[in-house]
């Protein structure tokens, strides 16, 4: 994911390559995720629905509590062990010298605001989904105990779609995190990134169109209209980070 100018000349289908290496790292953190929040989804729907039949909507919000926060830990969990892997790569690729290393930081602070972000979409979406439910089978006349297996089967179709979105979204976004990161903290001079996309019919035309794009590293690629920091980048819309599977290099002066 780094390079010098003189090696992106002499080699031949690097950006492909670095692509392919990121997405090899990737691939098993997504695969590891999907099934640790398939099964939270699960839990969570059981859950929800043993809570509904006791009749208490105090204990149907304790739980709704209780599950946000076993979310925001396994999104905390998620983001530390994929970030730490992509800084270890780019820390092995390219860099050798020591430099004053403000990641713990950044990273503390990309958790904060990206889990804080899932958990309150989520536990919103779910409350409202939840209430129509609930709307729904007190006209339609069912039972408490029937009401319950809705609930439960609601939560359990949101999971299976959220489960696949969150792991590959969010696995690509904190790894566009760490290596951003990492070339921040080097801070050298004259460092430039360059936005990768793999031109094939699942990239977006806007990504696809961003191939190729450099800017300097301080700066803000222009993608789709939007100005984005890294591929995945959290202040992206929904639109231009759901499922991006681009990446970034980064290259440096000659001397390097």
């Amino acid at each position: 994911m780094f390079f010098n100018r003189k090696q992106l000349k002499l080699f031949k289908g690097v950006r492909e390559r670095t692509w392919y290496q990121q997405e090899r790292l990737r691939t098993p953190f997504r695969r590891q995720y999907y099934k640790v929040l398939n099964k939270y989804f699960k839990e969570f729907a059981n859950k929800i629905e043993i809570a509904y039949q006791t009749r208490s909507q105090i204990m149907l919000d304790m739980e709704l509590r209780k599950q946000a926060d076993k979310l925001k830990l396994i999104l905390t969990t998620l983001y530390r062990s994929v970030a730490y892997a992509f800084k270890d790569y780019a820390l092995g690729r390219f860099f050798s010298k020591d430099f004053d290393d403000d990641f713990e930081k950044q990273l503390s602070e990309f958790i904060d605001y990206n889990t804080g972000v899932w958990v309150a979409d989520i536990d919103e979406t779910t409350r409202k989904r939840l209430a129509k439910v609930i709307d729904n089978s007190y006209n339609d006349g069912l039972s408490v105990e029937a009401t319950g297996v809705a609930l439960r089967n609601t939560v359990i179709g949101m999971g299976v779609y959220r489960a696949n979105l969150i792991s590959r979204t969010e696995v690509h976004r904190v790894a566009g995190f760490a290596n951003e990161a990492v070339a921040e903290n080097m801070n050298i001079d004259g460092t430039v990134k360059e936005w990768v996309a793999i031109q094939d019919a699942r990239t977006r035309l806007s990504h696809s169109i961003a191939a190729g794009q450099r800017v300097p590293l301080e700066s803000d690629f222009v993608v789709g209209g939007e100005r984005l920091k890294y591929p995945g980048d959290p202040k992206g819309s929904a639109g231009n980070t759901i499922n991006c599977r681009c990446a970034s290099i980064y290259i440096t002066p000659d001397f390097l």
